[in-house]
């Protein structure tokens, strides 16, 4: 391999890995849809569906009705669970609930939910809030799990809007199990005669951090209290004011979940930006079509990067899915493109004929917490409704899972040993390092042999070219003979850029892992000595007044970040104690001064990699600056290695056992044989060659015909 296609590898590897970080967040891979046994984000363009309750979803229109709600006389607020505020004295593992709840009895809804186990902000006392009401300046309040409407004998009643009688928050004690329970309940009229009593109850268990579960339960119960049946069906709402993700995936994500006919749940993606792309109009996420019974909605969640509020219809237990919806929709309720923290989901009810006296209930297994992957794949309803979905496919498609899954079980487990996630990214720099040091020193020394030995071995690849000028196969054998002889492998320069290929994708990895890995969130590097306060965020060692544009390109920035400039200059000095390439004796003029270009070029490389990583969070440029350190480190260890060789004189013997060297590794992985017969690597080019003879000779065939 010459100088030309070694730098040609690793530019190739270099812009591939640009682009698959550059795009790595702004683009979904296409999947199938739902119950096809894959799993992905859609990148359909999303349809325009008209669902059962669609008719009246203007946000505060109200459709003439002949029925009435009896309302409550006043608005109110009740808590549930632990304080939403001023926790942080207490340790999240001592308090009996993970949520702080704040209920309104408008719409049978919660306002907010704030979680224990999390702040809000570095450093902050704040719990995280995970649902906010959105208030609009025409004085609208859309609030979470609201339940939307009603219909009955075809006709439309708004209850997100209504006063709903609330009864007090009472403790609860039943198999076992305690916690907290409050009850909602509107009557619906027909003029003075009763027809409806529709209630909702939310059950929140008490359950420490051990536990692993974020639970909150839900169940409505329409009664029909009239004298005569009534065919009725429910909306109820998602989550509202989720807020934005981190770093560069901030989007908000849509997930869906549904049961094949083999009753495995496959998940389903999309974003808030397609609803936001078409304001007025629902991105229909199910829809039942009544064929095939086992395939039905398991769940549906709005998440951003750590956290998701997972709503899932299932049975009275609260535990296998259930059959009663017949729609989910997602759609931006004020129908504004501007706005995007109001984009939520709807959940619609397969209809029920209720005779006089009869009660349909419908459940609902809340999730509102982190996307905690033990927990997901731990408990047995989680991992049921494959709740770990949600996680897996912000992996993207740049890796493999079970690489990002591998890197996380390895930054967790050492993160346990030493304490510090800083100290566990270099432990895992050194683990890396010495797994790929035989390579690393195998492929240099093998370059380094060529260098010296080209001038003596060029004058010899020529004489087999005059002697076999048109036997490109027996030059090759005579060439891979002279190769042997002189104890040069021709892969070990294809070798050479083994340890930056197998990098690339732990560091798509690592970086992945840094936004799906909910320990992380928040974590200082080496015990919060140094400047690098959350591994997940931009390191900022110094935060400007105001951000600073780059002319031309329109990049804004915020702050000073030390590491990615670390890491540009020791990726600079690990290439320039990299032997090159040597020339190659068959090159043109015109490639010999490509090859001199290419060389010059190189340590732009260092630039680009500046640019780069100068948002990316400071663990993953903790990684690559160590990486790049002890490697450059390494290499100044292995040219040593090989000056004291040649020193005494053993760098330029060959390393076969004719000659009393051990076959090398790379002798080993190019299929070289001891007795002199053609290893893989020839017979691999002898096939090539006789393939293009055949259909050289297939060719002149047919035109001789």
């Amino acid at each position: 391999m010459g100088n030309n296609d070694t730098l040609k590898n690793l530019l190739v590897a270099g812009a591939v890995f640009i682009l698959i970080m550059t795009l790595l967040q702004r683009f979904s891979p296409p999947v199938k849809p739902p119950g096809s046994g894959q799993t992905g984000p859609d990148t359909t363009i999303p349809q325009k569906v008209q669902t059962a309750l669609e008719s009246d979803s203007t946000p505060g229109e109200k459709a003439p009705s002949k029925f009435q709600v009896v309302q409550a006389d006043r608005e109110l607020t009740l808590k549930m669970g632990a304080p939403p505020t001023g926790t942080s004295q207490v340790r999240p593992d001592q308090l009996p609930y993970r949520m702080g709840l704040v209920l309104s009895n408008v719409g049978a809804s919660v306002e907010s939910a704030a979680l224990t186990d999390h702040s809000a902000d570095l450093k902050s006392d704040a719990r995280y809030t995970l649902l906010s009401p959105i208030k609009h300046d025409d004085a609208t309040t859309y609030r979470s799990l609201a339940i939307e409407k009603v219909r009955i004998d075809g006709e439309d009643v708004r209850l997100d809007d209504t006063k709903w009688q609330a009864s007090e928050v009472q403790p609860y004690v039943t198999k076992g199990q305690e916690g907290q329970r409050v009850s909602f309940s509107v009557k619906v009229n027909e003029g003075d005669e009763p027809v409806l009593r529709i209630t909702r109850t939310f059950t929140l268990p008490r359950q420490r951090l051990k536990d692993g579960r974020h639970d909150l339960w839900s169940t409505i119960g329409v009664e029909n209290i009239s004298g005569k049946p009534h065919r009725v069906l429910l909306s109820y709402r998602g989550a509202v004011g989720v807020p934005e993700g981190s770093g560069r995936n901030s989007r908000r994500m849509i997930d869906i979940g549904v049961t094949d006919e083999n009753g495995l749940v496959n998940g389903h993606r999309s974003y808030e930006s397609k609803i936001e792309r078409q304001p007025g109009e629902r991105l229909s996420l199910y829809e039942y079509d009544g064929q095939l019974p086992e395939v039905r909605a398991a769940w549906a969640a709005i998440g951003n990067t750590y956290f998701t509020c997972t709503v899932a219809p299932v049975d009275a237990g609260f535990r296998s899915v259930s059959g009663d919806i017949s729609e989910i929709a997602a759609y931006d309720m004020d129908g504004r493109s501007e706005t995007t923290d109001d984009v939520t989901e709807s959940f619609v009810t397969t209809p029920a004929n209720l005779k006089p006296g009869e009660k349909k209930s419908y459940h609902s297994a809340i999730y509102l917490g982190e996307k905690d992957a033990k927990a997901f794949r731990a408990q047995p309803d989680y991992a049921a409704r494959n709740y770990y979905y949600q996680i897996t496919q912000s992996f993207g498609a740049c890796t493999f899972t079970a690489l990002v899954e591998l890197m996380i079980w390895l930054l967790n487990h050492l993160y346990f040993v030493v304490r510090d996630f800083g100290l566990a990214i270099i432990l895992l720099v050194v683990f890396m390092r010495v797994l790929l040091h035989p390579i690393t020193k195998k492929g240099q020394v093998n370059m380094v042999r060529m260098q010296k030995q080209m001038g003596a071995f060029s004058p010899k690849m020529n004489e087999v070219k005059k002697k076999y000028p048109n036997d490109k196969a027996k030059q090759q054998q005579e060439m891979m003979k002279l190769y042997r002889e002189h104890g040069i492998n021709p892969a070990g320069q294809l070798f050479t850029c083994v340890p930056m290929a197998i990098q690339m994708p732990i560091w798509i990895a690592l970086y992945l892992s840094l936004s799906n890995n909910i320990l992380m969130r928040h974590q200082p590097a080496f015990f919060g000595l140094l400047w690098i306060d959350d591994l997940t965020a931009q390191d900022a060692l110094y935060t400007f007044a105001s951000p600073l544009t780059i002319p031309l390109v329109g990049w804004k920035i915020a702050a000073f970040n030390l590491l990615p400039l670390l890491v540009a200059i020791f990726m600079f000095l690990q290439q320039k104690t990299q032997p090159k390439p040597p020339p190659n004796p068959n090159a043109t003029p015109e490639q010999k001064s490509q090859q001199e270009m290419m060389q010059k070029l190189m340590p732009m490389m260092s630039i680009m990699m500046l640019l780069i990583f100068y948002k990316m969070p400071a663990g993953l440029n903790l990684y690559i600056m160590c990486s790049s350190m002890f490697g450059w480190l390494e290499q100044k260890r292995i040219r040593a290695h090989i000056k004291e060789q040649e020193a005494n004189g053993s760098f330029d013997k060959p390393a076969h056992p004719k000659d009393g060297g051990g076959r090398g590794l790379l002798a080993k992985l190019s299929g070289a044989k001891q007795d002199g017969s053609p290893g893989w690597l020839e017979k691999i080019q002898k096939a090539a060659e006789q393939a293009q003879k055949d259909q050289h000779t297939q060719r002149s065939g047919k035109k001789r015909n």
